[in-house]
C-alpha cells in the first residue's frame, strides 16, 4: 500500500523494548543493575547466615526446615515410621538411628544451596537484563519465586536479620522486574501481585507488631496517692485529702453503704456510714468515641464521701481528682499506675493468633497435626483434598450437565424461558448454609448429598450463559442458516454451540471454584470427617496459637483445590477453542 510514494508496511513488527535505545532506557538498566546486585548481595548474605549457623541457632531450629529435621530424627527412632520422610531419616541415620544434630547440619546445607541457587540465577538475570532483556525478565522471575518460597522458611525471631534480608530483597526484585524493559507477560503479573501479597503480609506483621498492634495518643494519668492499709485511704477520703478512693469493691461492699441507696442496707450500722460505694457510675473511659487504654476494671469501686454522690456520675470525671488507694493493690499496680493511652486504631487482628507468619503456616503443615505423630500435616490436608475435589467434581459435572441442558431448553422455547428462568434465578436467593442441612436430612449423611450441594452452586452460572451464549449468533448468520434450509439440530450444533463455547467455559470457570465451595460446606453438616470440611471445623474449634496455623494450612489447600479446579477448565477451554475462530 503506497501513500504519495511512501510506502506503509501494514503489520510490521514492532519492537519489544524500544527504550533500549534511547539515553534514558539506558541509564534505566544500568539503574536496575545496580539494584540487582544489591539483590544478589543480600541473598548471599541470607546464605551465610545460615552458613554460619550452628545446630541451636534459633534461626536454624525455628525455620521450617529445622522443625522438619527435629521429627525426623524423632522418627528414625520407630521401627517402622509410615511417613515417607520418616522413613527416608531411619535410613539416613542407619543402625545408629537419626540425630537431631546430624539432621539439622543436612537442612543446613540444603538451606544455603537453594538460596545459593536463587542468588546465582539472580546474578544470569542481571547479566541478559541489558542484552537480553526477556531472557533476564524470566530468570528474575525464578528469582522471585525462590525469595518468596523462603519467606515459607525462615522464621521471624526477635534480633533475627534473616526475614527482613529476604523481605528487603523481594521488594528490591520487584522494582526491578517492574521497570525492566520486555513485555509483562500473565505469568509475570501473576507472580508480581502474589509477592507484593507475601511481602504485605510479612512486613505488616513486622510494623503491628513493633507498634504492639496499636496506634495511640498518650492520655494524662490518674492523679493518686498510695495508703498502707484501706482503713487510711477512707480514712484520708473522710478528711477530704482525696475526692475519691478506688479499690477492690469486694474489700468495701460489707463495710459502706451503696449508692444509689438500698433500701435493705442500714448506713447507720456500717463502719463507714459517711462514705458511699458507687454502684452505678458509668466507667466507660472512652474518648470521642475511642477506646482508652487500659479500661476501668469490672472488679473495682469507686468510693466517694456521701455529701458528694450524686457528683460523680462518671469515672472520667474523677481524671485530675487527688484519689486514694491500697498500696500494692491490684487498682495501684495494674490500673491507676498504667499509662493511659487513646487507641487510635487497633491492629490486633494482624497478631500471631489472628494471622500467623507464613513461616508459621508451612511449619504447620510440614509437621505431624498431633505432638509427635507419624503422618505429616500437609498429607492429612492433602488426602482430605482430594476427597473433597472428587465430590466437587461429581457436583460440578452434574450441575454442568444440569446448567447446559436448561440453558438448551430456555434459548429454543421462549415460552419454557419466561416460566423457569424466574424459579432459578430465585433459587440462589436461598443461602446455601440453609439448603445443606436439608439436602443431608433428604439424602442421608455421605458423599452423594454433598455432591448435590456442589451441584446446587455450579448449575446457575452455567444455565445463564449457556442461554446467553445460544443468543449470541447475529440474526444475520440465522437467517443464512435458514436460507439453506438447515434444521433446528444443525442449527444447534453448527452455529449456536460453536458460538456460546466462550460463554460455557466462562461459567466453568466460575463453577469450578463454587463447586470446591460447595463442597466444603456439604462436609459440615453431613459429619464426614474425611474432607476438608472437617478438617476446618476441627481447627477452628480450638482457637490458639497452636491451631491457628492449622487452621490456615487448611483454608490453603482448600485454595489449592480451588485453584487446580480451575486450572483444569482453563486448560480444557484452550485445548477446545484453540481452533473455534467463529465470527458470531
Amino acid at each position: 500500500m503506497t501513500d504519495v510514494g511512501h510506502e506503509i508496511v501494514l503489520d510490521a513488527p514492532v519492537d519489544s523494548s524500544p527504550l533500549e535505545t534511547t539515553p534514558t532506557a539506558k541509564r534505566l538498566t544500568t539503574i536496575l543493575i545496580g539494584v540487582s546486585i544489591l539483590v544478589v548481595l543480600m541473598t548471599l548474605a541470607v546464605a551465610a547466615i545460615y552458613w554460619r549457623a550452628t545446630p541451636d541457632s534459633p534461626v536454624l531450629t525455628e525455620s521450617t526446615p529445622g522443625q522438619l529435621a527435629l521429627w525426623m530424627a524423632d522418627q528414625s527412632t520407630e521401627d517402622a515410621p509410615e511417613a515417607i520422610l520418616g522413613q527416608l531419616a531411619k535410613q539416613w541415620g542407619g543402625a545408629d538411628n537419626l540425630t537431631a544434630e546430624t539432621a539439622l547440619n543436612g537442612m543446613r546445607t540444603l538451606m544455603v544451596a537453594y538460596v545459593l541457587l536463587a542468588a546465582v540465577v539472580m546474578a544470569v538475570g542481571v547479566l541478559t537484563l541489558a542484552s537480553r532483556p526477556q531472557w533476564g525478565r524470566v530468570a528474575l522471575l525464578f528469582a522471585l519465586f525462590g525469595l518468596d518460597s523462603l519467606l515459607l522458611l525462615v522464621p521471624s525471631l526477635e534480633g533475627d536479620v534473616t526475614l527482613a534480608l529476604v523481605l528487603a530483597s523481594i521488594f528490591l526484585l520487584l522494582v526491578i522486574l517492574l521497570f525492566a524493559p520486555g513485555k509483562v507477560s500473565r505469568v509475570l503479573g501473576f507472580m508480581v501481585v502474589l509477592s507484593a501479597l507475601l511481602m504485605a503480609w510479612e512486613g505488616v506483621k513486622a510494623i503491628t507488631d513493633f507498634i504492639d498492634y496499636k496506634i495511640t495518643l498518650p492520655q494524662s494519668g490518674w492523679t493518686y496517692t498510695a495508703y498502707d492499709t484501706l482503713d487510711d485511704s477512707l480514712a484520708a477520703l473522710a478528711a477530704g485529702d482525696v475526692s475519691a478512693v478506688i479499690v477492690d469493691a469486694k474489700t468495701v461492699r460489707d463495710d459502706v453503704p451503696p449508692y444509689p441507696e438500698d433500701s435493705e442496707t442500714d448506713a447507720a450500722g456500717l463502719l463507714y456510714p459517711d462514705l458511699r460505694l458507687l454502684t452505678d457510675i458509668n466507667t466507660d473511659t472512652r474518648l470521642l468515641g475511642l477506646p482508652v487504654e487500659p479500661d476501668f476494671p469490672g472488679r473495682l469501686g469507686v468510693v466517694v464521701r456521701a455529701a458528694d454522690a450524686a457528683r460523680w456520675d462518671s469515672a472520667v470525671a474523677l481524671l485530675g481528682q487527688p484519689i486514694g488507694t491500697v498500696t500494692g493493690d491490684f487498682a495501684e499496680e495494674r490500673f491507676l499506675s498504667a499509662p493511659r493511652d487513646l487507641v487510635l486504631l487497633n491492629l490486633k487482628i494482624t497478631n500471631d493468633l489472628n494471622l500467623p507468619h507464613l513461616q508459621d503456616i508451612a511449619e504447620a503443615m510440614t509437621q505431624p497435626a498431633r505432638r509427635n505423630g507419624p503422618v505429616l500435616l500437609v498429607r492429612i490436608l492433602f488426602e482430605a483434598g482430594l476427597y473433597t475435589w472428587s465430590e466437587a467434581a461429581v457436583g460440578f459435572l452434574s450441575g454442568a450437565l444440569l446448567g447446559f441442558l436448561l440453558g438448551t431448553l430456555f434459548a429454543h422455547s421462549g415460552l419454557m424461558e419466561r416460566g423457569l428462568l424466574p424459579y432459578v434465578v430465585a433459587s440462589q436467593t436461598v443461602p446455601i448454609l440453609a439448603i445443606a442441612p436439608m439436602v443431608v436430612i433428604w439424602l442421608g449423611a455421605n458423599a452423594a448429598s454433598v455432591a448435590v450441594i456442589s451441584a446446587y452452586l455450579t448449575f446457575f452460572p452455567v444455565t445463564i450463559n449457556t442461554l446467553r451464549g445460544l443468543q449470541s449468533p447475529s440474526p444475520n448468520a440465522l437467517e443464512l442458516m435458514h436460507s439453506y434450509a438447515a434444521t433446528r439440530w444443525a442449527i444447534m450444533w453448527k452455529l449456536r454451540f460453536p458460538a456460546a463455547l466462550p460463554y460455557i467455559f466462562t461459567a466453568l470457570k466460575v463453577s469450578a471454584t463454587a463447586s470446591v465451595v460447595g463442597a466444603i460446606i456439604g462436609e459440615l453438616p453431613s459429619g464426614i470427617r474425611s474432607g476438608l470440611g472437617r478438617a476446618i471445623l476441627d481447627f477452628s474449634s480450638d482457637y490458639s496459637l497452636i491451631s491457628t496455623p492449622k487452621l490456615w494450612s487448611a483454608i490453603v489447600m482448600a485454595a489449592l483445590v480451588g485453584i487446580a479446579s480451575f486450572v483444569i477448565v482453563a486448560l480444557v477451554e484452550r485445548a477446545v477453542l484453540r481452533g473455534n475462530t467463529l465470527d458470531s
